[in-house]
């Protein structure tokens, strides 16, 4: 029975088919909405002009034309952009127009890269965007980690795994904004290698795994469930063991249950035990009930079953025991383990301690990431939810 909990995460993964491709990050984390606002409000500025406008651009742009394009040019055609080959195709071309004027006539400091990805993210183009990307590459017009992760993030939700990878080596070889690490591409990275769930995406992560460690660098907990679900995955629970233990606060949802997978596959039951004890012994009226899902539980079960055969010892008797209490007490739940695993990550309505999260880079340069400078919190403030720069 060595490999038959980690057997059947593999099949629990591989259930996940390109219906079930959703976004790692939320809308709000990414920025989305924010985009999505700006473009209503401009195009209420624009209101019967729209068309007037792409029109007029399109005649910029074209081979013969010396008009220039300004700043606010783009500006607008990002924000007006649809959904169909003609808007596309002048988006790309006013892009390149506009790279071409030089930076030297270029007085204003907006950043384009992350608005724009967000834009294909919008219209849901990954190739719009991996294609823009990868036009001006040379030119530094995408190099904001945020632009990075948003394209990520769109490979993820389309299920271009080996793509994410390839983009988390062009990050890590041209250190963007100074770093070589960034925890949400890590985070993204790790997600496409467990969704992608084969050798070399388990060779990859394993490596990225132990070049973090050698620097050290912390994961965020997510990228770190992930890691660990893939070795399971890959019939490697010792791995799994060895990568949990990195992490600090062990009674993490996904944590501790993988962990119980890796004991269970291990034949370590005893070590089970004091991970239902310290779910059970949870008390007071302002502690969250702790739970366990419930196909978690049942392969403890069959662990627990199996090793009973000849052997009724105390440490089964108080597993057994404990299952029964946690079903009792409501505290075990339909949930997948997977979909636990891959739930959106989402922000914050605001950040305490001043510095920006990746939604904010929307904002560059424009009157909210100003508001949000200037957000001092008050004794009363309370944080709901960790942030994205919180989550480690």
């Amino acid at each position: 029975m060595y490999l038959k909990v980690a057997q059947r995460l593999i099949t629990l993964t591989k259930a996940t088919g390109s219906s079930q491709y959703r976004s790692l990050y939320s809308a709000s984390a990414l920025g989305i909405d924010g985009y999505e606002s700006y473009r209503e409000k401009t195009r209420v500025q624009h209101m019967h002009n729209v068309d007037n406008f792409k029109r007029k651009m399109r005649e910029f742009v074209s081979g013969s034309n010396t008009n220039m394009i300004f700043t606010e040019d783009l500006k607008n055609i990002i924000h007006l952009v649809d959904n169909n080959p003609e808007d596309k195709k002048l988006l790309k071309d006013t892009i390149e127009r506009y790279n071409q004027q030089g930076k030297e006539l270029r007085f204003g400091n907006y950043v384009f890269g992350p608005v724009i990805m967000r834009a294909c993210h919008h219209l849901g183009d990954p190739d719009l965007a991996l294609e823009l990307f990868k036009e001006t590459s040379s030119d530094g017009f995408f190099d904001q980690l945020s632009s990075y992760q948003i394209l990520a993030d769109m490979l993820y939700e389309n299920g271009r795994y080996q793509e994410v990878r390839e983009l988390f080596d062009s990050i890590k070889s041209r250190q963007i904004q100074g770093g070589r690490f960034p925890k949400h591409s890590i985070t993204l990275t790790f997600a496409a290698c467990y969704k992608e769930n084969t050798p070399t995406s388990f060779q990859y992560a394993m490596d990225l795994w132990k070049e973090l460690n050698s620097v050290g660098h912390i994961p965020m907990r997510k990228a770190t469930a992930f890691a660990a679900a893939l070795a399971l995955n890959k019939s490697k629970p010792e791995i799994a063991i060895e990568i949990i233990g990195t992490v600090t606060k062990g009674n993490y949802v996904t944590i501790r249950q993988l962990k119980a997978l890796a004991l269970c596959t291990l034949n370590r039951l005893d070590d089970v035990v004091p991970i239902f004890r310290a779910v059970l012994e949870v008390r007071g009226p302002f502690e969250k009930q702790q739970t366990f899902c419930r196909e978690v539980i049942q392969r403890v079960q069959e662990s627990v079953k199996q090793a009973k055969e000849g052997n009724v010892s105390a440490t089964l008797q108080d597993l057994q025991r404990m299952i029964e209490f946690l079903e009792t007490n409501g505290q075990i739940v339909e949930e997948t383990l997977d979909s636990m695993l891959c739930s959106e990550i989402i922000s914050t309505a605001q950040r305490s301690d001043g510095k920006s999260n990746l939604a904010d880079s929307y904002n560059t340069r424009g009157g909210k990431q100003q508001q949000q400078r200037n957000f001092r919190p008050t004794k009363n403030f309370r944080q709901l939810r960790p942030g994205l720069t919180d989550m480690n």
